[in-house]
């Protein structure tokens, strides 16, 4: 007790030349006598039970030594900053030990608080997306579609049926019983008329028809087997221009079209053997 008594008496003694050195205002808070600034030391450093320190009575001491240094205007503005800062940290160290650190009632306060910021982040999210999708260009006031779809009844109407799968598997099993046969697939080519038909066809009729004849002439009569449907024409009308083409490369006939997709002229090429005498010349 001897030792406690007199270490307090050395501080006591030692405080006001602490003040003079620091310039800090010394307090008078009970458990502590002495200036601000090394309170504020010995509470960072956990030399200092703050728990007996009156925050009262360390702001009605402050205040009243701030208002006389401001009326005495014996202490520079910035040296009142600082006993401020030092006011407001010893604040802050004594206010902390009025909440205890692990309460269930802080734990469901700090969650309540993030969910609340959390809902305010996404409010002000969704609220910055609508303020974007606003601007956008809208369908029906900016821009306008091309028209409207089809109903889906029209597209149901011209779909095909459904396959029933249950005859589709039916039919695929007896496809797989019938035995097995080795057969040769053999295409049946359509009956058409060809170029060696134009050809004979065509040297039998130029000797009959005198100086020329239209290209259709050669044609064969509608009457022929080769010769009815519409593919049917159509080859026979190529297979004759092709033998035509080919008579006219060998000499035999003279093929003439005055322009173009006009009608074509052949007549049969003859060859002078004597006066007033002339015959075809097949060599030619």
């Amino acid at each position: 007790m001897r030792y406690k008594a007199d270490s307090a008496e050395a501080f006591l003694d030692a405080a006001p030349a602490a003040v003079g050195n620091s310039g800090a205002p010394a307090l008078r808070l009970g458990a502590y006598e002495g200036p601000l600034d090394l309170l504020l030391e010995l509470a960072r450093a956990q030399r200092m039970d703050l728990a007996q320190i009156s925050v009262a009575t360390l702001a009605e001491q402050f205040e009243a030594v701030v208002a006389v240094a401001i009326e005495q205007r014996g202490v520079p503005l910035p040296r009142l900053a600082d006993w401020l800062i030092m006011a407001a940290w010893l604040t802050l160290l004594r206010s902390r030990l009025l909440l205890p650190a692990a309460a269930a009632e802080i734990v469901e306060a700090e969650r309540e608080a993030q969910d609340l910021r959390r809902r305010l982040a996404d409010r002000e999210w969704a609220n910055r997306l609508a303020d974007w999708l606003e601007r956008r260009p809208q369908l029906g006031r900016q821009v306008f579609a091309r028209g409207e779809a089809e109903p889906a009844t029209a597209t149901m109407a011209s779909a095909p049926p459904p396959a029933d799968t249950t005859e589709l598997l039916r039919a695929c099993l007896r496809l797989l019983v019938l035995p097995h046969r080795d057969r040769v697939y053999r295409p049946r080519p359509p009956a058409l008329w060809r170029v060696p038909d134009a050809l004979e066809r065509m040297r039998a009729l130029l000797p009959t028809l005198g100086e020329g004849a239209d290209f259709t002439a050669f044609l064969p009569p509608p009457s022929e087997e080769r010769a009815k449907s519409q593919l049917q024409r159509r080859a026979a009308l190529a297979a004759t221009l092709m033998a035509g083409l080919e008579l006219g490369r060998n000499g035999v006939v003279h093929l003439d079209q005055p322009h173009a997709f006009g009608t074509i002229t052949i007549r049969a090429e003859r060859l002078r053997v004597g006066p007033g005498t002339e015959r075809p010349n097949p060599n030619r």
